[in-house]
């Protein structure tokens, strides 16, 4: 299911995995940001634990981390030109979301939305009102 929230339109996937972070990780062609589209991207990342925040702030670099693991600055020697990723990043650690706590990923969504300023609508997506689309394989 899809749909927008303000500026941002979002992709909600029933399956292990968000395919935008397969590919990421996968280097599919086309698959990397480039300047002027921030992302963020939660996946459950069943195949391969943790689940995983990505985020990419429209400088066409891309920032990761373990929920419950790490952090998104947990990467030396990394320049964050925008300030975005220190900026989110701080609002997960006020949330508690960084190293503590057994229900992370609630959390996460929360602490993403707010600060991001993305709403889903809750009761469409229970109720499946909102549009879908089968999505094929870029790697295939």
């Amino acid at each position: 299911m899809f749909g927008t929230s303000g500026e941002w339109t979002f992709l909600l996937e029933d399956y292990p995995c968000a395919t935008w972070y397969l590919d990421w990780i996968e280097e599919v062609e086309g698959a990397m940001p480039r300047r002027g589209e921030e992302l963020v991207c939660v996946t459950l990342n069943q195949h391969q634990a943790p689940s995983r925040l990505v985020y990419s702030p429209g400088d066409g670099e891309v920032w990761c981390m373990g929920i419950g693991e790490d952090s998104l600055l947990d990467h030396p020697g990394r320049a964050d030109p925008t300030g975005k990723v220190a900026a989110l990043d701080e609002a997960l650690c006020q949330a508690g979301v960084v190293w503590r706590g057994d229900d992370l990923l609630p959390r996460v969504f929360h602490t993403v939305g707010e600060h991001l300023g993305i709403r889903l609508p809750r009761h469409a997506i229970e109720a499946g009102l909102l549009p879908a689309a089968a999505l094929p394989d870029p790697t295939q």
